[in-house]
């Protein structure tokens, strides 16, 4: 991500030749491993109900391809541009729309527009009813984050450091806001929330705004991370994570910086502590959960960022952001992996590993990088690096253990 068109190829390789850099030096003492997982006893197992194949999926790119879920089907997206309708309850595919486009974010919108977002940095809505093309519109560069519906707008985030507004109807721009951007970010941007009448957004400079969604002028603009360090890697604060609103409180974390709750009225901190996430934040009435950059998962008091519980077994494991489900929260990771965990103490409730075969049987890797999703408050609907859409259910067994 940068700050031009001109130098976005030089800044994004950079990010991946560090990234190849560390990967490369796995083995060395310095880094840390993976944490094995270690087996445990439970009267709770996920049983897969049903899996479908989303067309191509994103492999070893870090893409969110996010499925849209609805009332009866889920709409996914796959990376070479094909629209999948698929039954929520029995995993059948209804119907297949082709874009003919490498498709860079995950699928927004509602039950009457469907938004999706390309690699070309073009923006399509698609008529949900109909199932054909709406409008098609460039914006300034690509888009990772899946564009949202705010009354009869559309708002895009873009990695070249703007918030676009785009006529629902006819996809026409109405007003852009930009901020200057680091040399160097994290690959990703994180999705706005729009609520109260404003615009929520983390940048990748580390700081929190909120803008009007009627011309894009800034209400107010906050520090949750502050840049420190020599190196541009030291000094990455890129608030990549989802944010959420709970009332008139918007909490938010960045990467090698803070997590915070902000007064979204008067944009003053209500409280704030170090932490660091690329995977954002989830809240319920009274706890903020997070799983940090160390794999660590975390569980804050809403009310003043003090701990209540961190469960450390799930290290390194590059987990995705925190999903409540009833009593537990979900988390997939590197491996493809799904951990239930209690809500109230962190402890380990159910596993299941997800994984996607070939043609002779033999098991391909895949890992899981959108946070799951809940389905009637007691199924995940998930899906993998690899492109396949699980629905999973929490039962229990039969026998005492």
């Amino acid at each position: 991500m940068i700050k031009n068109n001109n130098f976005c190829l030089y800044r994004y390789l950079v990010l991946v030749m560090a990234v190849l850099f560390l990967s490369a030096c796995a083995d060395d003492d310095n880094l840390d491993q993976p944490t094995e997982l270690v087996p445990f006893y439970s009267k709770y197992y996920l049983d897969v109900t049903w899996l479908a194949s989303t067309g191509a999926g994103v492999g070893e790119q870090y893409v969110f391809l996010q499925p849209l879920q609805l009332k009866n089907i889920a709409v996914t997206v796959s990376r070479d541009g094909i629209i999948n309708i698929i039954n929520l309850k029995t995993g059948d595919f209804e119907e297949e729309i082709e874009l003919d486009s490498i498709i860079s974010a995950g699928i927004g919108g509602n039950e009457d527009v469907w938004l999706v977002a390309t690699r070309d940095a073009y923006v399509i809505a698609i008529d949900a009813r109909g199932r054909k093309q709406r409008w098609r519109t460039r914006v300034s560069s690509e888009v990772l984050a899946r564009p949202i519906i705010y009354k009869d707008s559309v708002i895009v985030r873009t990695i070249d450091g703007k918030i676009i507004s785009l006529g629902l109807d006819d996809g026409k721009i109405r007003w852009q806001y930009q901020r200057a951007i680091p040399d160097l970010t994290l690959r990703g941007t994180s999705e706005p929330v729009v609520s109260r009448g404003r615009i929520f957004a983390g940048l990748a400079d580390g700081r929190l705004i909120a803008i009007s969604p009627d011309n894009g002028e800034v209400i107010w603009d906050v520090a949750l991370a502050i840049p420190t360090g020599r190196s541009e890697i030291q000094r990455l604060v890129d608030i990549d994570g989802d944010a959420e609103l709970y009332g008139r409180v918007l909490y938010a974390a960045s990467y090698q910086g803070r997590i915070a709750a902000i007064d979204v009225e008067r944009g003053q901190f209500l409280w704030a502590r170090d932490f660091s996430t690329h995977t954002g934040v989830v809240v319920d009435e009274k706890v903020l959960y997070s799983s940090d950059s160390n794999g660590h998962i975390w569980a804050l008091d809403r009310l003043n960022g003090a701990t209540i519980w961190k469960q450390d077994k799930l290290a390194y494991r590059k987990l995705t952001r925190p999903t409540i489900i009833g009593d537990y929260l979900a988390v997939g990771d590197f491996e493809g992996y799904v951990h239930l965990l209690s809500r109230y103490d962190g402890h380990f409730v159910a596993r299941y590993q997800l994984g996607q075969y070939d043609h002779l049987g033999w098991e391909l890797a895949t890992g899981i990088i959108v946070p799951p999703i809940v389905k009637d408050k007691d199924r995940l609907v998930i899906i993998t690096r690899g492109g396949i859409l699980y629905s999973l259910a929490l039962r229990e067994n039969d026998e005492d253990i």
